[in-house]
């Protein structure tokens, strides 16, 4: 600087000799804004308002001599002439020799000061010379300021290019005067913005076009992102959730990078061998994610999909260990407990994969899978019937299933909603159904068999089919917390109220059969014995049928002797069980049922089923329509035994009759059946049939319409009542119970 006559001149160059001192953040943030107004001469114009200049102005007071800024500030200060000197004292300034700094929040001046400064900065950023921004780039290199942005992109295999982008985008979220500054700018096109990036980071913007492709790290790793088309400067180029939580964390090594993305794997106390119902399965995943690790096949996926709680992360743990394998399990939930978006973990799932890379000795396990796979979008579509869609991301996901090199296992409660094009990429599907009840009972001796509770609770447990593993696993803990109480009675109120809230009541609705079943008092129509029947459906493992005919001619019980006799277990479904008041609900219901039901093990009774399977010429409503059609679809794709149970055989769709293989008639109980019966119950012996007084077999033989079902109604009054019945007294109730049926008055 010099001065002449006494006064400063304005021609001084204000900047430091050396920069390589000034802190990196605050020089590397300057070095980008002096970059771009350098290079980029249509945001000039930006410089008359105050907001853009004084951001560059604060931004770059680190790279100012402060002797040189003294002087400057007193030049701007001089009163020189009579009329500055007035408008100085109408500005309400009034001279200092200490002269002042500008705060940050305001570094412009007001009145006549200011005026000359701004003069003074417009001209000096108009004209940057080369030299100067040669300068502070040499001085500030290009390795990145922020620790965990070289070992992410040191980790993640991102070029220097990429490394750059990750550092600017670092700087604007963190330096609050560069965020204002670019958001001041003004720039408002792809083309502009993207060359005002490239001024910054010293790169051809086309480099910079390739480096955010969709194919590229950092799109694929969930990064960062483009903002729209009409984005300033500020929002062009933003962070995803990922890139806030590892800086946030700031990782500085690969093994603290890794620790940020993934959690340990869920400890799992369960083997192989407590999936018995799964053991080809099980098999099947270990022989082949064992083998795709060793050999680093890429592309190899096992998908585990059932309702919440029926064990599938245990089921995982256990398949990752029997293989050899260590398990890192992707994140969900960040620092703070709150849930990471969908990018987010996604992003984490794919720097972990990249992470990884070129071990042979471990597996990527990914829970919730419907959070990274649905959107909103698909939520709505299902809500009102539509089928999920994969959206404009359907090719990025592609290739996420296509192309990771250490094998994956991905976990969800709801594989519906996942689009078909995803749900084709997974080699190993494996489905979670209700366990069959032998398998039940053995999950309930795991978590309660060492406890005070009786065997004979535990095999009550095990006859719920509601009750999944996490239930009895939370039934072992509440028992260890609560150990002054009874044992049988914390485990079966636990498991009473985790059964209410989830399934609206607490208890299972428990067969309670009035009277012991006969097959010889079922009086069928159809062709076929219940012993071929039986014989028939252990042979070939499958099976479609359809009982029809009056309430209480057997229907339901003959299904559980069935299933008995077939060593399965019995899951009874009524239609309203799956209807449901919004369009699409139902439907989803209905798919949900055959994707739970073990087919090997289980036989499905469907009861009521004339509601779901009407006549579709009569459907007012297409839903109708839609329901139907999803249930004949549902039947034929179903691999088990199904029954279907209706009193309504007038009203079923044309369609659904010919899906059924077998076609059993339940009528009232014949003449004979009806004496023999009614010696059995009245008289304690069916062999007494000859027993029965004329008048009363006259009167037996006379009601055509009498089934077991009313006899058994019967038995239940006079069980009620604690009272004997002659068999006159037992004939009267069975004629009443004809009567109702027939809608009469009951008589006296």
């Amino acid at each position: 600087m010099s001065r002449k006559d006494g006064v400063v001149t304005r021609a001084l160059w204000p900047w430091r000799k050396d920069f390589s001192r000034i802190e990196p953040v605050a020089r590397r943030a300057a070095r980008y804004a002096l970059q771009i107004v350098g290079r980029c001469s249509a945001v000039h114009p930006r410089l008359q308002d105050d907001d853009f200049l004084g951001a560059l102005w604060g931004l770059t007071l680190p790279l100012i001599d402060p002797i040189k800024l003294a002087h400057l500030q007193a030049d701007w200060h001089r009163p020189d002439s009579e009329s500055d000197l007035d408008l100085y004292e109408d500005a309400g300034l009034h001279f200092r020799r200490r002269v002042r700094h500008a705060p940050l929040d305001k570094p412009l001046l007001d009145g006549v000061p200011g005026a000359r400064m701004r003069d003074f900065l417009i001209a000096r950023f108009t004209a940057l010379p080369d030299a100067l921004l040669a300068q502070v780039a040499q001085a500030d290199g290009n390795a990145p300021t922020h620790p965990s942005v070289a070992v992410l992109a040191q980790c993640a295999g991102l070029d220097e290019i990429e490394c750059r982008i990750l550092d600017f985008v670092e700087k604007k979220d963190a330096v609050l005067q560069f965020r204002t500054f670019l958001r001041e700018a003004g720039r408002d096109t792809v083309r502009d913005n993207y060359a005002c990036l490239a001024a910054a980071l010293d790169v051809h913007p086309s480099e910079l076009q390739t480096r955010m492709q969709r194919r590229n790290p950092l799109a694929t790793l969930r990064l960062v992102k483009k903002g729209n088309r009409r984005a300033d400067l500020e929002d062009f180029l933003q962070s995803e959730d990922l890139l806030e939580d590892i800086l946030t964390l700031e990782p500085d090594t690969p093994e603290a990078l890794l620790a940020a993305v993934i959690e340990p794997a869920a400890t799992s106390h369960c083997t192989l061998a407590d999936f018995p119902h799964l053991a080809r399965e099980a098999a099947r995943a270990c022989a082949v994610l064992g083998k795709a690790a060793a050999t680093q096949t890429t592309g190899v996926n096992a998908l585990l999909y059932g309702p919440p709680g029926s064990g599938k992360t245990e089921f995982a743990s256990a398949v990752a260990a029997a293989s050899g394998l260590q398990a890192y399990q992707v994140k969900t939930a960040d620092e703070d407990g709150d849930g990471l978006s969908r990018a987010g973990r996604l992003g984490a799932y794919q720097l972990t994969q990249r992470l990884l890379r070129g071990r042979t000795d471990c597996a990527v396990i990914f829970d919730e899978v419907e959070d990274a796979f649905g959107n909103a979008e698909n939520a709505l579509l299902a809500l009102f019937g539509g089928k999920p869609s994969a959206g404009k991301e359907k090719g990025w996901m592609n290739r996420t299933l296509e192309e990771n090199p250490l094998p994956a296992i991905w976990i969800t409660n709801d594989a519906v909603s996942m689009d078909p094009a995803f749900l084709r990429r997974f080699l190993l599907p494996v489905a979670f159904t209700v366990p069959p009840r032998r398998v039940r009972r053995q999950i309930a001796e795991h978590h309660l068999g060492d406890t005070a509770v009786a065997p004979a609770v535990l095999d009550e447990l095990a006859v719920d089919t509601a009750l999944m593993p996490a239930h009895f696993s939370a039934a072992r803990r509440l028992l260890d917390l609560c150990d002054s109480d009874a044992p049988e009675a914390v485990v079966r109120e636990g498991v009473a109220a985790a059964r209410r809230v989830l399934h609206g009541a607490a208890g299972p609705r428990l067969r309670r059969p009035a009277m012991a079943f006969d097959v010889a008092f079922l009086n069928l129509a159809g062709g076929v014995s219940p012993a071929q029947l039986w014989q028939a459906l252990a042979r070939e493992g499958h099976g479609s049928l359809c009982f029809f005919g009056p309430s209480g001619t057997g229907k339901t019980e003959f299904a559980h002797v069935l299933a008995d006799v077939l060593d399965r277990e019995l899951v009874v479904k009524a239609s309203s069980d799956l209807v449901a008041p919004y369009v699409g609900e139902t439907e989803r219901n209905i798919v949900r049922l055959f994707a739970e039901i073990d087919a090997a093990h289980s036989v499905l009774l469907l009861d009521e089923v004339d509601s779901l399977l009407r006549d579709r010429s009569q459907a007012r409503q297409s839903w109708e329509a839609t329901q139907v059609n999803e249930l004949l679809q549902q039947m034929e794709r179903f691999d088990g035994i199904f029954i279907a149970a209706t009193n309504l055989i007038g009203q079923l769709d044309p369609a659904a009759m010919r899906r059924f293989d077998f076609k059993l008639q339940f009528r009232p109980l014949d003449r004979t059946q009806r004496r023999m019966l009614f010696a059995r119950e009245a008289l304690g012996d069916a062999a007494r049939m000859h027993e029965i007084p004329s008048v009363l077999a006259a009167r037996l033989d006379g009601l055509e319409r009498l089934t077991s079902g009313d006899f058994a109604n019967v038995v239940r009054q006079r069980e009620l009542l604690g009272e004997t019945l002659s068999a006159e007294d037992f004939l009267r109730r069975l004629v009443i119970e004809c009567r109702y049926k027939e809608g009469l008055q009951a008589m006296a």
